[in-house]
């Protein structure tokens, strides 16, 4: 793979790494200072205000993909142009996500239900959550451009600075007795300080960048769109896929049954970053190959990316599997055990064979060949929806779960392949065999192993849990490095071992 790659996912992974480890303590703290209600209160607005984001409308991927283009190129004008544009559509998202929220809070709120003590609070923090997507939106323009310049690494030492100080201070404050409210403030006053940040190190990386609303011309808009609105819908269908869950519990159900969703759901969303983390710098990467016009790399870039995610994803997936029901009973409390680990089992069997596409999906949006998933990805969130509301008034929670994982499993085991096939000329045998198949004779041994240790050695604590997971991680890294990377991949590692050795 390129050069810059192995960086930008070290920085990626090391943000990744980071950002678990501090939810990993911080969410129980959450939930036990703020209780059952409280917390599915916050995870409700977290829900209703993730809406707002779709007012992102695919500019920043837009961003990202044509400053790599324009800048591989030596086109300045070009990022000059595309990032004047982008502010300026960001600057009128951003006023409609402030009246969207004062609109939500007003009127919303009484359609869930929320204890009455609690809907005053929560019409505040709505507020308060919207004006966080507005800088959200604006900051997104130079966080594209750092982005779309492959600079992850800078992307996450800003992230990391800015989730540590405000870890630091939500468990200051919840400790002195403060609630959801300056939960919101805190959210709000570290998305300004990353935005800063971020348009600080675009100017820096681009001294010569100069941002003004009058280049956001006709031209350069029309280009805009061409691309995000095709992202948009994507986006839009993300939304309803991982926004809707919550809303669903939450009219059907006490709000303190979102609770126990949300451990699950959070608990896949830490999983799914590491997958994100190389999805997202293969965008730039993608529309640097294809600008030199080099498809047998694009190919080859394609079912690595596929594999290796694959890969990492299924330590993660398996361990869910056989070990989540002890895992969030020794991290969460043993009252969240058994409901929340059914339905992470049941996410996680959808997220085993979505792992490998979700990587592609960076390369189909870097090469602007995404426009033709999105009538598979409305699809999937409509029935998702459909299926959600059927199946919680029969099975309540798990039954959400069951209706995010059925189309989820539909979409990514049939249709993804066949794609892939149309666009990156892979046939379907060799993509399979390649992402899924590899991966499934490489991962038997750790899934021996971890059932094992499950059913003699039930860990008593985390410390244990954690010991016992990274003495059995070794199966799985050992029978990758026969199964999963290709000859060449362990030809490279094997040389640079002998020169570190050899330093």
């Amino acid at each position: 793979m390129h050069s810059v790659v192995p960086r930008n996912v070290l920085s990626n992974w090391s943000g990744f790494v980071f950002g678990a480890v501090v939810s990993f303590f911080l969410s129980p703290f959450i939930v036990h200072h703020l209780g059952n209600v409280g917390y599915g209160v916050w995870s409700l607005v977290t829900s209703l205000t993730g809406y707002l984001g779709l007012l992102d409308l695919g500019v920043r991927g837009a961003v990202t993909r044509y400053v790599a283009r324009f800048h591989t190129q030596n086109s300045r004008e070009g990022v000059r142009q595309v990032v004047s544009s982008a502010l300026f559509i960001f600057l009128c998202a951003s006023t409609l996500a402030v009246l969207a929220s004062f609109a939500v809070a007003l009127f919303g709120v009484t359609h869930f239900q929320v204890p009455p003590e609690y809907r005053r609070v929560s019409q505040g923090v709505l507020v308060i959550a919207g004006m966080n997507v507005a800088v959200s939106l604006v900051s997104g323009v130079f966080g594209g451009v750092v982005a779309g310049l492959q600079r992850f690494d800078i992307a996450n030492a800003i992230e990391i600075a800015s989730t540590g100080l405000r870890s630091l201070l939500i468990v200051l404050c919840l400790r002195t007795g403060y609630g959801l409210t300056t939960l919101a403030l805190l959210q709000f006053g570290f998305s300004v300080f990353s935005g800063i940040a971020n348009a600080t190190m675009a100017f820096r990386l681009c001294p010569w960048l100069a941002v003004n609303l009058r280049h956001a011309d006709k031209e350069r808009l029309r280009l805009i769109f061409s691309f995000s609105a095709y992202a948009f819908l994507l986006q839009l269908s993300v939304y309803l896929v991982y926004y809707t869950d919550s809303l669903v519990i939450g009219i059907y159900l006490p709000v303190s049954a979102v609770t126990f969703f949300a451990i699950a759901g959070n608990l896949m969303n830490y999983a799914r970053a590491p997958i994100a983390s190389i999805s997202i710098i293969l965008t730039p990467l993608a529309s640097s190959i294809e600008a030199r016009e080099d498809a047998e790399h694009l190919k080859d870039v394609s079912l690595l990316a596929a594999r290796y995610c694959t890969a990492v994803m299924l330590p993660i997936a398996v361990t869910f599997l056989v070990r989540g029901q002890s895992f969030i009973g020794l991290w969460m409390g043993r009252e969240y055990a058994s409901l929340s680990s059914e339905v992470l089992s049941v996410l996680t069997l959808a997220w085993m064979f979505s792992a490998g596409n979700q990587a592609l999906s960076g390369i189909m949006m870097g090469i602007s060949r995404h426009k033709m998933l999105v009538p598979v990805a409305l699809a999937e969130a409509s029935l998702n929806l459909v299926l959600s509301i059927v199946l919680v008034k029969r099975i309540g929670v798990v039954g959400v779960a069951w209706g995010t994982a059925l189309p989820s499993l539909a979409v990514h085991a049939m249709f993804w392949p066949i794609y892939v096939r149309n666009v990156l000329k892979i046939s379907v045998s060799r993509y399979i065999y390649s992402t899924w198949v590899q991966n499934a004779i490489a991962g038997v041994p750790f899934l021996l192993g971890s059932y094992l240790v499950e059913r003699f050695w039930p860990a008593p604590n985390l410390s244990t849990y954690f010991a016992q997971v990274v003495t059995v991680l070794p199966l799985s890294l050992i029978t990758a490095w026969f199964f999963v990377l290709d000859k060449s991949d362990r030809r490279k590692f094997r040389q640079k071992l002998i020169r570190r050795a050899g330093a």
